[in-house]
């Protein structure tokens, strides 16, 4: 095995510190929705996320179909939950689904053998 040279170590380090920047500004970028996660949203907010009218958010509120809260008669959301209640519908394409399947009959030809 060769052993790196100075030059090369020096790169290197460099290199590690560049990755350690991005890392450390994208974990800052992070932090800003988690802080305005806290702040509560009121339901015109959640039109505005979400596209649907009031009347259609009241009715998933009633349903229980929508992550909400309610004080004193008043319904708040937080921006993270709506936005992971919009994801948890996730329709998967036609790729996931043939890999998906691809993985399964794998996984069934090394049990049978």
């Amino acid at each position: 095995m060769e052993v790196p040279t100075f030059t090369q170590t020096q790169l290197d380090v460099a290199e590690i510190k560049r990755s350690n920047e991005k890392i450390l500004a994208r974990l800052q970028q992070r932090e800003t929705p988690i802080l305005e996660d806290k702040d509560p949203k009121d339901i015109d907010e959640v039109v505005r996320i979400t596209g649907y009218k009031k009347k259609t958010i009241y009715l998933y509120c009633q349903n229980k179909t929508i992550p909400h809260y309610k004080k004193n008669g008043r319904l708040f959301f937080f921006k993270a939950e709506i936005i992971d209640w919009i994801q948890s519908g996730k329709q998967k394409t036609i790729k996931e689904i043939e890999a998906e399947n691809d993985e399964f009959f794998a996984s069934k030809n090394k049990r049978s053998k």
